[in-house]
């Protein structure tokens, strides 16, 4: 992992070798803390295509959408009448 961390200064001076680079994902650091990711050119190009990047937009959505997560984590806890296991759930598809 420690190789997929890079700088917000070597970013900035190595974008066309970044995105790139055969590497798919990098973390970008700043201070040590993390400032975000950076995906290469073919990597960014197949979560377009596959839709990948709509579902992550919808789940962060639902993520901070308080009725959300109010209803799956009374699902979770068994509190809803009809509340399924999501492993069982997945077994009947």
């Amino acid at each position: 992992m420690l190789k997929d961390l890079i700088s917000i200064t070597d970013l900035q001076r190595n974008l066309k070798k970044v995105f790139g680079a055969k590497q798919p994902i990098r973390v970008v650091m700043s201070k040590n803390a993390v400032s975000g990711l950076v995906f290469n050119k073919d990597t960014a190009k197949m979560l377009m295509e596959s839709g990948v990047l709509d579902q992550i937009r919808e789940e962060l959505w639902e993520l901070n959408d308080k009725e959300t997560v109010r209803l799956v984590r009374k699902s979770r806890s068994g509190k809803l009448d009809n509340a399924v296991p999501f492993e069982a759930w997945a077994k009947t598809i």
